[in-house]
């Protein structure tokens, strides 16, 4: 297996570093391990991670690596000099494995402040950091040749030296493979010539057509002109070719695996190369975009094996030590049966042999009594031993101090050879046969000696009970805990990828309570980016009427789905076109949830001020600005009705989202997304019922703020209502008011000649002709649904319309002071200006649609055949209702009217600034979050999220935020530490349990809490600072003892490291 870089590779990951790496700034160096580094290259929008394996390997890397929380000396040196500068240059030094890293200033690589650092990859490897001049400021190790130092600080990195490549001479072949011993290979010796390199010298000799193993010496013919060595030397030139392509050009990558010896088996890494060379075709191998994403799987894949080696030894080694419990646990079991039969065997010895035994005890009694010395009756019996005396025979110790002697007592049954031995009473005693001792107490008699027996018996059997029952359940728990470490291990020996960012984590965000993805802009450009990628007809858009509320939009999950016409189309009995879904289908808590986010995103949180959001379907929001009006970035006019939102709280929340890593950890959470489906599948039925019931009725009265519009700005977010002062001066719009009220008084007289029955039109009439066909049929409705009033209400408009009659004209005819003369101005300058002049100045500001709708209608008109019967003049509530539409559609058109009118314009515009929208699939990954894991589940990495608290009622970790003075650091510190304390209170405080299905489901909440806080402790801090809100107070369940016991970790820590 290949271990570490060739010159060819080095020579290839040189040339990708130029272009993935020049121009982008230094903003980390890290520790890994004593050898091992990595580079964090940034610049917007992009991130490159490169890891440098001193004498091993450079590349890029999408995986993730546990980095030394303390640096290193020499790292803390290339920080110094190296951080925020900007890499100008990547070469390698001829055709050695050196790459020279150059960040240089702004008047040249020459001048003072450019510094280099220099990877070496051969031998042992260094890295050194180097000035301007080459002079070495740090090193990794200091090298020694022949007692001198080669490399030290201070001293000079020569560069001169270095190998290049250069086409092969056939005589330089020659005479170099002359120089071979018998015994060495083709590829051996080409392996060592030139710079070419192991892997491409076996592509040479695959390519010419000979064997790597062919013996030099004995089997290649070596003359100059022989047919062998001109294939060699022209697979040399392919090989020179390709050496140079690599440093042109970035060309994939390739892995070669070793063959399979079933299909069982898992890929083993053999080679990597950046050329797919003649030894690769033939083994099973993977192709890959570039040189180093290659050379960082193969690398990474090694890593992941060494970790799962190291858990095999330690799942070997736990394997041994449960044995090894179970042994210990079987040998106490045996030892205490033992000792239960033993002294049950010596209190049946006592009573076979009762005379002697008293015999034996009546003698120490009365020596004792005698008072004669111990010693002495010790040599007393030892006499008699020596004279055959039986009883002195059967004592085998004397334990006066504890008034005992020690009796070898027979068993009478082995006396009797007549006896059977297989007997059931040989069978019981079998393991005691022969003499045993037994300890008696001379101050009782052989039956109170034998009683004793029995009842220490007793005691045995119950201990025997005890230890055997506490024993089985120690060893159930050791079981269960080995199990779980070995889980444990099989969980955490992975090298993870780097985790991509989704789509949606740039902005602010949050998941409601319903399911839907709720975003927020962080700044005016991302607002910008927000309306126009991601909002899309059905999404609604949330704002607030103060200073800094964010601009908010919900994304509705039923915009693209099919199911969702369907349901439509059923309550409305016919076919809706798909572009009909409204945000109504969103529910009310999302929108309520979306009202609090814009709040508290602006100066209400700082201020603690309670005001109430508003929210606008996604086709009121518009870029186009009214004639003379201008929008910044992030600003926006909003045509139409707003709806209201009920007063919000100033309670925000923190939380965390777990990313489910497989299928079958999804699916556990099917349940919950098929309730969320249902709900909005309720909220489409209910609105398509309603619009149903709409449709049958007339329409209402229609509101002035249904018909009006208003600018969001950015840089003044509060509402700004429009001056249709010029635009009344330049239509002539009083004059027309002021007629068509004449034309309402002169509507009620009749002509004295009955002649002509037709009746002139009145002004309301005309106004009605100019006006599209939709506005007209509208207004007709409106004025179906007025005809059929109470006669309270008719009388209540009677009196207001007599109201409006008695005012006087010059109060409707009030204009600002000037305006006469800047009349009169307007006309000497567009006094030349034609109607034809002016058509193509208006179409080109947009405004030629209302002349064509008006155009229409009137064609319309006349095309139709005139009434032949006597019409009634219109009637007070007709009256009335053309005036409200009057005051409310000339000064400021209504949303449909101002639609129609810049439809062009609004097309021209948004068409500059065209964004693709996203594809509502992205939406899917949302399926796989999970703000409760369950015990079973396999989890990937930890998400935080910053939302209205009512959004993380069913979060498993979460904290509360309110107004307050802490900075965001310190705040994500303090809920981290919640969240963490939390997870140790869901571990369940023992994993013993009598039912095996209970201590399994223990077991895996204690895996599961433990896997849980892994990922919680692996949340960069950046992250969870662009999710959490500024000034804040954390608040949460027992939050003073979580204080308290961080604090006394922390001085705890703080004493262990003095002590170090």
């Amino acid at each position: 297996m290949k271990q570490r870089f060739s010159a060819l590779d080095v020579r290839a990951i040189v040339t990708a570093f130029q272009q993935r790496l020049v121009g982008l700034r230094l903003q980390g160096i890290y520790d890994v391990n004593a050898k091992t580094f990595l580079l964090k290259f940034t610049k917007p929008d992009c991130k490159e991670l490169v890891i440098v394996e001193s004498g091993i390997r450079i590349h890029t890397t999408d995986f993730t690596r546990d980095k030394s929380i303390t640096p290193s000396s020499f790292c803390m040196k290339l920080r110094k000099h190296l951080k925020a500068r900007r890499l100008t240059g990547v070469r390698q030094l001829g055709m050695d494995r050196v790459i020279d890293f150059e960040f240089a200033v702004a008047a040249g690589a020459h001048a003072e402040g450019t510094y280099h650092i220099m990877c070496e990859f051969y031998a042992s490897g260094n890295v050194i950091l180097t000035d301007y001049q080459y002079n070495i400021l740090a090193l990794l190790r200091v090298v020694h040749i022949e007692d001198e130092k080669a490399f030290a600080v201070g001293m000079k990195y020569e560069l001169e030296g270095s190998r290049s490549i250069e086409p092969v001479d056939r005589v330089q072949l020659v005479e170099y493979l002359k120089k071979a011993a018998p015994k060495d290979t083709l590829k051996r010796m080409l392996a060592m010539f030139g710079t070419y390199g192991p892997a491409l010298s076996e592509h040479v000799i695959l390519r010419a057509g000979l064997t790597p193993s062919l013996k030099v010496a004995t089997a290649l013919d070596i003359d100059p002109q022989s047919p062998q060595i001109s294939a060699l030397v022209e697979a040399y030139r392919d090989a020179f070719d390709i050496a140079e392509k690599l440093g042109r050009e970035v060309c994939p990558g390739y892995i070669a695996f070793l063959p399979k010896k079933s299909d069982d088996d898992d890929d083993v890494f053999d080679d990597f190369g950046p050329w797919m060379f003649d030894q690769y075709r033939n083994k099973p191998h993977q192709e890959f975009a570039s040189f180093s994403d290659a050379a960082d799987v193969f690398f990474s894949n090694i890593e992941a094996q060494k970790l799962k080696s190291k858990a095999h030894q330690q799942e070997a080694a736990a394997e041994r030590k449960l044995e090894a419990i179970k042994q210990e646990h079987e040998g106490r079991v045996a030892a205490l049966e033992l000792a239960h039969r033993k002294t049950e065997e010596q209190a049946r010895r006592i009573e076979m042999n009762l005379e002697f035994v008293d015999q034996a005890i009546m003698i120490m009694r009365q020596a004792v009594a005698a008072g004669m010395d111990w010693k002495e009756l010790e040599e007393l019996v030892r006499d008699q031993k020596e004279q055959d005396n039986p009883i002195a025979e059967r004592i085998v110790k004397l334990n006066l101090s504890i008034n005992q002697i020690t009796l070898e007592l027979d068993d009478p049954a082995d006396w009797d050879s007549d006896e059977d031995e297989d007997s059931e009473d040989g069978e019981s005693h079998g393991e005691f046969s022969g003499p045993l001792t037994v300890d008696v107490d001379i101050f009782q008699t052989a039956f109170a000696n034998a009683q004793r027996y029995y009842s220490s018996r007793r005691q045995a059997g119950v201990k025997h009970a005890k230890t055997l029952a506490v024993s089985s359940q120690a060893l159930q728990s050791a079981e269960q805990k080995i199990k779980a470490d070995l889980k444990a291990i099989k969980i955490t020996a992975t090298v993870s990828q780097t985790r991509k960012p989704f789509w949606f984590e740039k902005f602010a965000w949050f998941l409601s309570s319903d399911g839907y993805l709720v975003l927020a802009g962080h700044d005016m450009q991302q607002n910008e980016l927000l309306v126009k990628r991601h909002l899309r007809p059905g999404d609604a858009y949330v704002h607030a009427d103060i200073h800094g509320a964010a601009s908010v939009i919900i994304k509705n999950k039923l915009a693209a789905a099919p199911e969702s016409t369907s349901v439509t189309d059923k309550a409305l009995g016919e076919k809706a076109p798909r572009g009909e879904l409204t945000a109504e289908t969103i529910p009310p808590s999302t929108l309520f949830q979306a009202g609090i986010m814009s709040v508290c995103q602006s100066r209400a949180w700082d201020a603690k001020i309670l005001t109430p959001a508003w929210w606008v379907e996604a086709r009121q929001v518009s870029k186009t600005a009214p004639t003379g009006e201008y929008l910044s970035t992030g600003s926006f006019m909003i045509r139409g009705k707003k709806h209201f939102l009920p007063p919000t709280q100033l309670v925000y929340g923190f939380g965390l989202l777990f990313k489910l890593a497989d299928n079958e950890s999804i699916a556990r959470h099917t349940a919950a997304r098929q309730q969320r489906r249902a709900i909005m599948e309720e909220n489409l039925k209910s609105v398509g019922a309603k619009d149903a019931v709409d449709s049958t009725q007339a329409a209402p009265m229609t509101d002035d703020k249904d018909d009006s519009f208003t600018i969001i700005d950015a840089e003044k977010p509060e509402p700004k209502a429009m001056d249709f002062s010029a635009a009344r001066i330049k239509y002539n719009l009083d004059e027309i008011e002021n007629a068509t009220e004449d034309a309402f008084k002169d509507a009620d007289t009749r002509t004295d000649a009955g002649v002509d029955t037709k009746r002139r039109l009145t002004a309301k009439e005309r106004r009605d002709q100019r006006k599209p066909k939709s506005e007209a049929l509208e207004q007709e409705k409106q004025s179906e649904h007025v005809g059929k009033l109470s006669k309270k209400e008719q009388r209540r408009l009677d009196e207001e319309a007599k109201y409006e009659k008695q005012q006087p004209k010059e109060k409707q005819q009030q204009q600002k002071r000037g305006k006469k003369g800047k009349m009169k101005k307007m006309k000497e300058k567009y006094a030349e200006q034609d109607d034809e002049d002016r058509d193509l100045r208006m179409e080109l500001l947009g405004a030629a649609g209302k002349k064509e709708a008006r155009e229409e209608a009137v064609q319309a008109d006349l095309n139709q055949e005139a009434p032949n019967v006597e019409q009634p003049p219109p009637s007070i509530v007709d009256q009335i209702k053309a005036l409200a539409a009057k005051n409310s559609t000339d000064p400021e058109p209504s949303a449909d009217a101002s639609e129609a009118v810049t439809e062009e314009t609004e097309k021209r515009v948004d068409d500059e600034d065209e964004v693709p929208e996203l594809p509502m699939e992205h939406l899917n990954v949302l399926d796989t979050l999970t703000a409760s894991p369950l015990p079973d589940d396999n989890l990937s990495f930890a998400i935080p999220v910053c939302a209205p608290y009512t959004s993380l009622s069913s979060y498993k970790y979460r904290v509360k935020l309110v107004p307050g003075t802490m900075k965001k650091g310190k705040a994500c510190k303090m809920a981290l530490t919640v969240m963490l304390a939390a997870a140790d209170s869901n571990k369940p405080r023992s994993v013993h349990s009598q039912d095996a299905n209970e201590a399994e489901r223990l077991e895996l909440e204690t895996i599961l809490a433990n896997r849980e806080k892994t990922l919680m402790k692996a949340v960069p801090e950046t992250e969870m600072i662009a999710q959490m809100l500024g000034k804040v107070k954390v608040t949460a369940p027992n939050m003073e003892s979580i204080k308290q016991k961080s604090k006394a970790a922390a001085k705890s820590r703080a004493k262990s490291k003095a002590k170090n």
